[in-house]
């Protein structure tokens, strides 16, 4: 693919999320996370100004199963060390300590990250890990989830854990990517851009006229 502005420029380049055009980096600008070109970018702004709903970028399996190993080892890692010296301490008196999936290190890992994601999602959607991914957990209508939603999907996950791979088979077969677990608290996992909030302020503050052209021409 070539930049529809630049021929001379192939790297980088990625499609507007309206026009579907090919544009480079200095062509292009995120808002929400997905990308538009310079025209595109202005309609954009008049639709969020305006109260339309784009549709929702829902964030990709791989980004949610990179996200959620990372708040496992935020965890596990922790508490796996502090349960080794227990472990090593105990052994010293002539006490052994399990380890595997039926051990106190497993159900206290399990319960910690159920507390710690929940937590997390009902303050602002996002754990550490899908904040590194720039995912979010959201309504079905793209608004925040509330703290019942939070909670009922954190601790239905590790019960559903029970029926093995059966709670993400959905993920793969639907067309909004969802695991059981998001069904049954009515949530959905999107891409989330951190400067999202900035083009919204700027959306509802400098909208151009549609008369003239845009204040803030794309660099």
């Amino acid at each position: 693919m070539i930049c529809r502005n630049h021929l001379e420029i192939s790297e980088g380049v990625r499609r507007c999320s309206r026009c579907e055009a090919t544009f480079c980096r200095d062509c292009l600008v995120d808002i929400d996370g997905s990308p538009y070109c310079a025209i595109c970018k202005t309609e954009q702004l008049l639709d969020m100004r305006s109260g339309v709903s784009p549709p929702i970028d829902l964030a990709s399996i791989r980004r949610r199963f990179v996200a959620i190993c990372l708040d496992i080892l935020i965890i596990g890692i922790p508490v796996g060390a502090v349960y080794s010296i227990i472990a090593g301490a105990a052994r010293t008196f002539g006490r052994d300590m399990a380890f595997g999936p039926d051990s106190p290190l497993s159900w206290i890992t399990t319960i910690l990250l159920v507390i710690y994601q929940a937590r997390m999602l009902q303050a602002g959607g996002q754990t550490l890990g899908k904040k590194a991914l720039n995912v979010k957990v959201v309504r079905l209508d793209g608004s925040d989830i509330s703290k019942g939603q939070a909670w009922v999907r954190e601790v239905s996950r590790p019960l559903l854990g029970l029926l093995c791979l059966i709670n993400y088979v959905p993920a793969f077969t639907t067309k909004d990517r969802r695991c059981i677990h998001d069904m049954l608290a009515r949530t959905v996992v999107v891409n989330w851009n951190p400067d999202s909030l900035r083009i919204r302020s700027f959306a509802t503050t400098d909208r151009p006229s549609p008369s003239s052209p845009p204040s803030h021409p794309l660099g």
